[in-house]
């Protein structure tokens, strides 16, 4: 060990209180570590730091927040009470906010450095946050200067304890020396798509220990940040749960059921595609039902029907949701298709199928999660990984998506996501035939499992879905050619006067 350099202890890791980040950073900030976290003007970091600080007291903690321009505390305080993290009463208590604009202008960075650290040892404080760092960087006479004025600062809190949190704007961090010091660099940037802006997060250097690398998407809410991890860099391997041979799960209708050759395989995922209207959404509804009445928890997560839509609909075709729903043993949840980020989209399924350890799941749409992506090309490996980790959390997944409309082959999608997947895929189609339209449904694929891959009519009415015995009828209306029937008895004609015979008209 050098002198001057602080011993070596275990390290133990600080919360930075803001919902995904801890992910990002392998457990949180490092304690007694020093990060700059960088961004552009509106970006958040101003947030980002109360964030951590306000939720660092509530642990019985001390935090100073040192701000370097010339805003009033005042105005700061004024747009934070907004938020809903943010409590006044901790103020001056354990949350200290000192102004450093009149040290720093005074008497540079020697002023500003006895005044951190004499804050910090006041205090007592173990989180010091230390934002508008370009202020100090433009006051330093030289560049060697101002990258002392950080490494004194970093070697004076690791001693002392103490997690610095440095905020400054954007710049070129890749080069710039004074990221070099620091032991971790949080960069918030937004990235246009369309007309819209998605903010972004991106953790290029964390020294201590693995951390997720790359660009993740966060918001900013009344709670404050909150960052949503991407789903492929979290759930990367295979899954580990091996699913029971040969069990079955009902889909609620018996003859489709029998074409699964008993229901579908418990644990895997199954894509129901077809056009608007074809039965998709009923079918799902079925299959959720079908759990609840043997006492397995399940979810819908849609994005186009509400739950009064829901049970209105379930109820038309003779299908009663509404005590599995007062029961809790089927959820509905719907999120509106605009402005959606897919990660959280994700993240919140997790979350519920957790939370209400959900057995069977209907996603109702996988184009929104297509629609709301800025970068469509990662959109496989994220269903891939959402995937693996439903088939670990012993999930059973009915999902459905679009296709064209017919006359069109049924597989025929317009939407650039694989078929292979899913472990089953069932298609609906219509047909027509003498200007009426007919529901038709096959299945195209299941894996290690047999079924019977004809195609048979089905029926939508008051009294629920009906699927046909066999494939006739499906054949019949796509040849165009009359069910074969039995010729009628011809009756016998009852005794009396014949009646006159029609002449035919001349004209």
């Amino acid at each position: 060990m050098n002198p001057g350099e602080p011993s070596e202890a275990p390290l133990h890791r600080v919360p930075t209180g803001i919902p995904g980040l801890d992910t990002l950073l392998g457990g949180g900030w490092l304690h007694g570590g020093t990060y700059m976290v960088t961004g552009g003007p509106g970006a958040g970091k101003t947030i980002l730091g109360n964030q951590f600080c306000f939720s660092h007291v509530t642990r019985g903690e001390h935090a100073v927040y040192v701000t370097l321009l010339a805003e009033s505390h005042g105005r700061m305080m004024a747009h934070l009470e907004q938020l809903s993290f943010f409590q006044r009463e901790v103020i001056g208590q354990s949350l200290h906010y000192v102004s450093g604009y009149a040290p720093l202008k005074t008497e540079g960075l020697d002023g500003l450095a006895r005044l951190l650290y004499r804050s910090v040892r006041e205090h007592q404080a173990s989180v010091l946050v230390v934002d508008g760092l370009l202020a100090a960087q433009e006051s330093a006479d030289t560049t060697l200067a101002f990258r002392e004025f950080l490494h004194s600062l970093g070697v004076h809190n690791a001693f002392a304890g103490c997690t610095t949190l440095i905020l400054t704007n954007t710049q070129d961090y890749l080069t710039d020396p004074q990221f070099t010091i620091a032991d971790g660099l949080v960069l918030l940037g937004a990235q246009q798509t369309g007309l819209r802006s998605v903010r972004t997060l991106e953790v290029p250097k964390m020294r201590g220990g693995p951390h997720l690398t790359g660009r993740h998407t966060f918001e900013i809410l009344d709670s404050g940040l909150v960052v949503y991890p991407r789903i492929e860099s979290l759930y990367q391997e295979q899954p580990r749960r091996e699913p029971e041979p040969g069990r079955r799960l009902e889909s609620g209708v018996p003859r489709l059921d029998a074409m699964l050759g008993g229901g579908l395989p418990a644990c895997s995922s199954t894509l129901l595609q077809g056009p608007p209207g074809s039965g998709k959404t009923l079918l799902g509804l079925y299959f959720l039902e079908a759990g609840a009445r043997r006492d397995e928890p399940g979810l819908y997560f849609g994005f186009w029907e509400t739950d009064t839509r829901l049970l209105a609909k379930a109820a038309g075709v003779g299908l009663n949701l509404r005590p599995s729903v007062d029961a809790g043993r089927l959820l509905l949840e719907s999120r509106a298709p605009v402005e959606m980020l897919p990660d959280k989209l994700a993240h919140d399924l997790l979350d519920l199928v957790k939370r209400h350890q959900v057995r069977r799941l209907v996603l109702d749409g996988l184009e929104p999660f297509i629609r709301a992506s800025f970068a469509p090309e990662r959109m496989n490996d994220l269903l891939a990984a959402l995937l693996n980790q439903l088939y670990d959390l012993d999930v059973t997944l009915l999902v459905t998506r679009g296709s064209t409309i017919p006359p069109c082959f049924p597989l025929e999608a317009p939407l650039d996501v694989s078929e292979a997947l899913v472990d089953n895929l069932l298609a609906l189609r219509y047909a027509e035939l003498r200007s009426q339209h007919y529901r038709l449904l096959s299945i195209i694929k299941m894996r290690a499992s047999e079924y019977d891959p004809a195609l048979r009519e089905f029926s939508i009415s008051a009294q629920g879905i009906e699927v046909a015995a066999n494939s006739e009828s499906a054949e019949a209306i796509l040849t165009g050619q009359a069910r074969p029937r039995r010729p009628k008895k011809k009756q016998p004609r009852k005794p009396g006067p014949r009646p006159p015979a029609r002449r035919r008209s001349r004209s």
